[in-house]
This record gives structure tokens, sequence and C-alpha cells, in this order.
């Protein structure tokens, strides 16, 4: 049985590792499974496009997939991503510095209960709109002032623990920021500074904001930090509002930022800020069409990540009368489909077969008499930027896509794995066979007159060979029906196409340097010991070529898939079909 061992379990083996792969796109998920429609266009034209996208979110969700409620999606974003700034118009700042006199009014008068009404009143909108009206030094200062006067209010009526709570919360809402001398009684001014030295003895946070672009004023509750790139800022452990300004006449969106004891990093996108739109619902909104073109996919996708990485389907308007719908999904092949309106919105029927040409990757234009194939936005961002467009968005969706497959009708995985299954069984069934006829070869040699054992051993050599050769074809076949569907041949197809070859090298050594084997051999016990040790080796040439071919299979499959020659297998009650569509 010299070598049968490792050269029967070859074939095995490079089944496992071509199965392996497929196992992990299932294992492992890709993406959240939900949808998120993004209306995108120049200027106020996304508003308009909100009819459209309702339409296109019920084709989805008739589909069965789990679409973001567009009202959902805002508030998700705006909690997790980003926020508009407060508006606060001059009649409630009016009302406010009211509301802070008044209540210092009824603190001279120590009347509490009635300080405590007005200063809540004011709080509330200092609570708010901290980022707006802390943008000024001496409104940021009256902010601080109103908070404080709540800490007398709480000092004065014996309540210690609330006052000194309320003075850390003051110094978090207005850092940085004194307040104005004489305007506070002595208690105050000395239970502010034990909070202020307590709060230093304390592990603070460090913060560091980064930007894109770089050098924008950044702020914190509205007050003026400094120029990003802005390192290592010492603060309170607590909740703050960021915001990132690279136009000083146009206020930054809101970031929520949670410091911690210890380092803490935030990049901002300045360019995302000023095109989201949150009010009424999650969109995008260009200054220009180039600025369009070249980022509303990219801006898509930093959105979605706020949305548990749902895939994306943004939806605009290039001309009159036409919808563009473009698909970019973790595990779809990128896809754009054109629709044509009627009556100014895109009729549900149209809607879902455009749905229905993006979930399978096609790109089509339907918004002609007759349906034509365009390339995708990923073949336009590709021509127009080379292999850079490639790396951005494999990148951003080659891990999700990679870990689970693609698009396949049910039909199409059964048939697959069936076929996987049969050429793993028939691989495992010829080492078995191996594996026996080097035993027989063994009894063989021992006693080359017994015509019995060696008509055995001959006769065991057509299961090796012919179950090696259904094992090879089946796993082979099974190759197409599985692969996910990636944009580019994957690391993991090259490796497995560079062992199938190194697998077929060696079966092709075996063949040529195979033992010979002298006839006739019977009654020599040296000629049946060649012989057998031939067997043997035809056996391992049998085995690495049946399992070297599904591997070579697998890099040649993606090599031959931007012919878009797409298998798929239907069954019913009539029978079987198998079919190999060119789509567009």
């Amino acid at each position: 049985m010299r070598g049968s061992l490792v050269g029967g379990f070859i074939g095995l083996c490079t089944i496992v590792c071509a199965a392996s792969p497929l196992r992990a796109q299932q294992a492992n998920g890709g993406g959240s499974g939900l949808w998120v429609v993004i209306p995108a266009a120049v200027g106020s034209q996304a508003q308009a496009l909100e009819g459209n996208a309702e339409v296109i979110r019920q084709a989805l969700t008739d589909r069965g997939l789990r679409v973001w409620p567009p009202s959902r999606a805002a508030e998700r974003f705006e909690v997790l991503g980003s926020a508009p700034a407060p508006e606060v118009s001059q009649r409630d700042i009016d009302r406010w510095v009211e509301r802070s006199r008044a209540a210092v009014r009824y603190l001279a008068r120590a009347d509490y209960k009635a300080a405590r009404r007005e200063l809540k009143a004011a709080q509330h909108l200092a609570d708010r709109a901290a980022e707006e009206l802390n943008r000024e030094a001496a409104r940021a200062q009256q902010v601080l002032d109103t908070c404080l006067f709540m800490v007398r209010a709480y000092v004065e009526t014996g309540n210690g623990a609330e006052a000194r709570g309320q003075a850390r919360e003051c110094r978090r809402l207005v850092p940085r920021v004194e307040p104005t001398a004489f305007r506070h009684t002595p208690e105050v001014r000395d239970l502010l500074s034990e909070v202020d030295r307590e709060m230093a003895s304390e592990a603070p946070g460090s913060l560091t904001v980064l930007s894109s672009p770089t050098d924008c004023l950044a702020r914190i509750n509205g007050v003026e930090f400094g120029q990003t790139p802005m390192r290592d800022i010492e603060l309170p452990v607590g909740n703050y509002r960021l915001q990132v300004e690279c136009d000083r006449e146009q206020r930054g969106r809101i970031h929520r930022v949670a410091v911690e004891s210890g380092p803490n990093r935030i990049t901002i996108d300045v360019n995302l800020d000023q095109v989201v739109r949150t009010r009424p619902d999650l969109h995008l909104a260009y200054s220009t069409h180039q600025a369009w073109d070249e980022d509303r996919m990219r801006d898509a996708r930093q959105l979605s990540a706020a949305l548990d990485n749902a895939n994306r389907l943004v939806v605009s308007e290039p001309g009159d009368g036409v919808v563009r719908m473009d698909l970019d999904a973790a595990d779809r092949e990128p896809a754009t489909v054109w629709l044509g309106e009627v009556g100014g919105v895109v009729p549900p029927e149209d809607a879902r077969r455009g749905v229905d040409a993006l979930l399978e990757g096609r790109s089509v234009d339907f918004s002609t008499a007759h349906p034509t194939a365009k390339p995708s936005w990923f073949m336009a961002e590709q021509a127009r930027s080379g292999s850079l467009a490639e790396g951005r968005v494999t990148t951003a969706q080659r891990a999700a896509r990679r870990a689970q497959q693609g698009p396949r009708p049910r039909g199409q995985r059964v048939a697959g794995w069936s076929l996987l299954a049969v050429g793993a069984a028939s691989m495992g069934a010829s080492v078995g066979w191996h594996v026996r006829r080097g035993t027989l070869g063994d009894r063989f040699v021992a006693a080359p007159a017994d015509l019995a054992v060696g008509q055995d051993w001959q006769d065991a050599r057509i299961p090796v060979w012919t179950l090696a050769a259904v094992g090879g074809a089946s796993a082979t076949a099974a190759m197409p029906l599985l692969l996910p569907n990636e944009p580019r041949t994957p690391w993991w197809g090259w490796t497995l196409g560079a062992a199938g070859l190194g697998l077929g090298a060696y079966g092709v050594y075996q063949a040529v340097t195979m033992t010979r084997c002298p006839k006739p051999f019977v009654t020599d016990e040296v000629a049946v010991g060649q012989c057998v040790d031939r067997g043997q080796e035809a056996g391992r040439v049998a085995l690495s070529i049946g399992g070297a071919v599904p591997l070579l299979t697998v890099p040649l499959v993606y090599l031959f898939r931007p012919l878009r020659l797409d298998p798929t297998v239907s069954a019913n009650r009539n029978g079987a079909r198998l079919e190999l569509r060119r789509v567009f």
C-alpha cells in the first residue's frame, strides 16, 4: 500500500477545500438583509422624487425584502449619523433672555418656586439649542449664567446634591466658558470651583477630531475649539454635540459624541454633511450635476452605515420623465435601471419589472419603447476612474459579498449542492476503492499464483477510475451554480485554482513516471509487485485529475462570467431543465 493513503485522500481533500469557501459564504452572512431607498438629486429635486421612491419601496416589499420606512431611516440617521443644526428664531432668544431675567428677580425675592419655573423653561431651550446659543461668546456666557442660577436655587433651598449635579451639567453644557463676574453668590462660585477641581481630578476623555477636508472650524456644544485636525482635547466624560464647519456661513450638522475616559477619535466627512438631508425624509441634495454623478453612490454607502449597513437603492431623475435606480448591495451585482414616468410617477408594474432586473444583476433602460442593455453605474465609475473605482467599491462590499451566495434561485442552489454532494461522495468512494485495491495488491504480491486474488485486484481498478471521474465531473458542474457573484476573481478563487494546477501537475508527473508493468507476470513475484505499484500510481493519477478539475474551474467561472452566461436550473412535476442564458 505504498503511497495509497496519501494518494487516496488527495481527491477528497480537494472537494472539501473547494466547498469550504461556499460554506463560509452562508455561515458568515452578508449584510443586515435590510434595504434603504435613497433619493439623490441636484438642488431641491430630491423632494419631488419621494413619490417615485415610495413606489420603488413597495416594489421591494412585494419581493419579500425588508425596507426602511423613510421617516424611521431619517430618525435613525439623526441619532447615529448627524442631525441638522437647530433653528432658533430671534423671538425664541428674546423669550429665553426674558425668562432668565425673570428668574433672577424671583431669586432676589426668594420666590424659589417661580424662579425654578422660569429657569426650567429657559434651560429647556438651552438644552435643545445649545449649539446655536453658544456660537457667540457673550451668549454662551449667558447660557452658563442661566444654568448657574438654577444651581443658586438649589443651594438656597438646601438641595446640595441637586446643586452639585446641576453645576456639573452646566460645565458640560458650556465647556471652556467662565461665568459673568459678580452675578453669582459666593456659595455658587465656591461650589463651581469645587466641581471644577473634582472634574479636573477625574480621568478625562481625550478627543481627537479629524475632518475631510481639513482646516475647518470645530465646535463642541456650539463653542469654538479650533481648526481641524484637532488633537487631544481634554473634556469631562459625557455626551457632547460636535459640529465641523468649513464654511462659516453654513451651520455644520450635529454629530453626537460620547466622550469616554481615555482617547476618543472621530472623523467627519464635511462633504457628506453638506449634501445629506433628513427633513422630512432621508435624501441627498447636490449643488451640481457633476457632484451628483461622482459622489452619490459613495455617499449612499456612508449613509447606510447608520442603518445597519442596509443594501442601497439610489433613486434619481437624470432627465424629464425618466427615473434612474442604482443598486449597490452586499450580495448583488451592481446594476442600474432606467424607468419612464407616467403622469410624473413610475407605474407600479414598471417599478416591479425594474426591481426584478436589478435583483438579477441586469442593467437595462426600460424608459424607451424597446428595452436596451446599458452599462451599470459601477461600470461607468470604472471607466471614469479606472481601477480606483473598482478598489473603492470592492473594499466596502467584498467582505459582505463573499459572506453569502449571490441571488440564486432555490432550484439552482439545490441542484448545485446536490451535484457537490454527489461529487464528494463519489470521490470518497473512489478513495475507499483505491485503498482496498492497495490491500488486494499486497495480497496478490504475497501469493502471485492465486488467480482469484489477482482478478479481484484487476477488477478494483474500474470503480476507482469511474468514481473519480464521476466525482470530478459532478463537483465541476456544481461550481457555476454555487460560486457567489463577485466583480472580479476573489483571492480564494485564485488560491484554489493554483491548488488545482499543482494537483494536476502531480497527476501528470505520476502518469509520466509510472512504473513499467511487464507481462505475463502471474508467476513472477517481482513482476506482480511492479504491476501493483503501477496500478496504485494509476489510481493516484485518476484521483489527482478528478480533484484538480473542479479546483481549476473556480477561477475559470469568474473569468467567463463577464460574458454573462448564467446557468439556471428549474424543476417541476414534469421534470427538470437546465438553461444557459446570456443576460444584459
